[in-house]
């Protein structure tokens, strides 16, 4: 009777750790997110601003490089490969900035003009595939 006693306890206390490990890899992944965001939100500031006195394009090269240093590592695969594919819409979008290396302003203000620029097709496409893929990274974001 003891020994059903205590296999009973062992699995008890088996349950109780798998489940502890799910809600703290759980609470890991939550929290990598969260750190890789704000991250993002920081360099966002910075990527938005420094335009103003470098060309576009590095600016974005500057971003991605540091989007590249986020560690994703212990967040879901699906984030990473989400925010990884954000990343490359921005680099996707080199091959427009690189024809406006004397461009300088916010960056928002430099995109309208981009939009109206004779490049505006395609960078309209551009731009759209950088929303959409930040429109799958915004699912994993904390409410």
């Amino acid at each position: 009777m003891l020994a059903k006693k205590c296999f009973f306890l062992l699995v008890i206390c088996f349950v109780v750790s798998c489940t502890a490990g799910r809600k703290n890899k759980a609470m890991a992944q939550a929290d990598c997110i969260n750190r890789a965001i704000a991250v993002d939100d920081s360099l966002g500031k910075i990527r938005n601003r420094e335009c103003e006195t470098l060309p576009l394009s590095q600016t974005i090269i500057n971003y991605t490089n540091a989007m590249q240093h986020i560690g994703t590592k212990d967040c879901p695969e699906a984030f990473s490969k989400a925010y990884s594919s954000h990343k490359e819409a921005w680099n996707a979008m080199l091959p427009v900035t690189d024809k406006y290396p004397n461009l300088r302003g916010e960056m928002h203000v430099l995109f309208k003009q981009l939009e109206q620029s004779k490049d505006s097709v395609v960078f309209k496409k551009l731009q759209a595939a950088i929303w959409t893929t930040w429109d799958d990274v915004e699912p994993f974001l904390k409410k």
